[in-house]
């Protein structure tokens, strides 16, 4: 793959570095096995509640920054370092807001104690994660993917080993969700130390017409990002209020499965959108092939990915969860005839911002979260847990299309 400047052994070491980075993301599902291994169905089904309630809002607290910071770096590294600073200074704001509508929702939608604690915990380990992220951006925009997989492999190699203790030793749910606030702080200390290192020193800075530029950018991105993750993820929140803990504990077990699996497409997308994002302003024709040639990429990873995956179902959850998640393989085989939808989506999404058309990204999400619940409102009564992967599998063909015809 090249990008027509003569730069694809750049491109391939980055994408080797993004591969690295997409990889241990296996850690997280090894933790999620652990997980449902040591707290059964029900306690799982509430732990896998709060995570996905808690990565619904977690898009509220960055609001689109992480894509601008990766963006705008790309095109003038000279900004990284205030760039940077004033990111981590709105993020005051928009994590604090984030946090409270969180709060406030965990308290609305579920009564019991225990999973409101679990969501609370989790909501302020995702703030750290958000600050966390805005750093990312900067080593991703400067292409220095060596040292953003180091912060990436850090950061869950220290939730495995803080997960990981707290289930071994038999603290349950809410011990596997507070193991979550400390793993996460020690994980931004981490990043900072070694951003400071790369960029020569973060502080927060405060500058009303460089907000609001930032602002401007972030805003359609923003409003992508929060449909987009209310799309992935509502019909979770939809299970555990309209079926309970069980079925939601079978679903997430699919779902974080498939969603693994959609972690390939995902290496591609963050190698290109830096270089797309410069291509577009010196040369359109190299901006377009390189483009086409990524989705194309993503769609053969689909069909090699998608084949096995449905053909084992069975045996491959099983294997990961145990026999009594069984029952989700038929979910997960819904959710891997949509593979190849999810595959393009995400080279598509690098394509959309490399050239600044952040409305048609909400255009795209709000477009697939309105078929998403309308079949999820019809389905998930019927047909629980695979009602919801139908749903799922519809709204991302639907939202790969309306990104087709935007770009044409």
């Amino acid at each position: 793959m090249t990008d027509g400047t003569g730069s694809s052994r750049s491109l391939f070491t980055n994408m080797a570095y993004a591969g690295v980075s997409a990889a241990s993301a296996g850690l997280l599902l090894i933790l999620f096995v652990v997980a449902g291994r040591f707290l059964g169905d029900i306690e799982f089904g509430k732990f896998s509640f709060a995570l996905m309630l808690g990565t619904i809002f977690e898009t509220l607290m960055d609001f689109g920054f992480h894509q601008v910071i990766i963006r705008e770096v790309a095109r003038d590294g000279a900004r990284a370092r205030d760039l940077l600073g004033h990111t981590l200074g709105i993020k005051l704001l928009w994590a604090g807001g984030g946090l409270v509508a969180l709060l406030v929702t965990a308290t609305v939608l579920r009564g019991e104690w225990d999973v409101r604690v679990a969501c609370y915990l989790v909501g302020g380990s995702l703030v750290m994660r958000s600050y966390m992220l805005t750093i990312r951006g900067v080593l991703q925009g400067l292409e220095r993917f060596g040292w953003d997989s180091f912060v990436v492999l850090a950061d869950r190699l220290i939730l495995v080993i803080c997960g990981g203790a707290a289930l071994a030793a038999g603290t349950g749910l809410r011990g596997l969700t507070i193991s979550f606030v400390m793993a996460r702080a020690l994980a931004l200390g981490v990043a900072g130390w070694l951003t400071r290192l790369q960029v020569g020193g973060i502080g927060m800075q405060f500058d009303r017409a460089v907000w609001r530029e930032l602002h401007k950018s972030a805003l359609p991105l923003g409003l992508f990002l929060v449909v987009l993750n209310l799309y992935s993820y509502i019909d979770s929140v939809m299970l555990g209020v309209m079926r309970g803990d069980a079925e939601t504990g079978m679903y997430a077990a699919a779902y974080k499965t498939y969603e693994g699996f959609s972690y390939a497409p995902s290496i591609i997308a963050a190698v290109l959108t830096p270089r797309l994002s410069r291509l577009f302003l010196i040369d359109r024709p190299a901006h377009r092939r390189l483009a086409l040639i990524g989705v194309a990429a993503s769609v053969a990873l689909a069909a090699v990915a998608a084949t096995p995956g449905y053909v084992f179902a069975a045996p491959l959850l099983t294997l990961l969860f145990g026999p009594p998640f069984a029952p989700a393989a038929e979910p997960f085989r819904v959710l891997c005839v949509g593979l190849p939808f999810v595959f393009a989506v995400w080279i598509l999404h690098a394509t959309v911002i490399s050239v600044d058309k952040g409305r048609l990204l909400v255009k795209a999400a709000i477009t697939g979260l309105v078929v998403n619940v309308a079949i999820n409102v019809w389905a998930i009564p019927r047909s629980g847990a695979v009602g919801a992967a139908i749903a799922t599998v519809i709204g991302e063909a639907v939202s790969m299309s309306v990104l087709i015809v935007g770009l044409i």
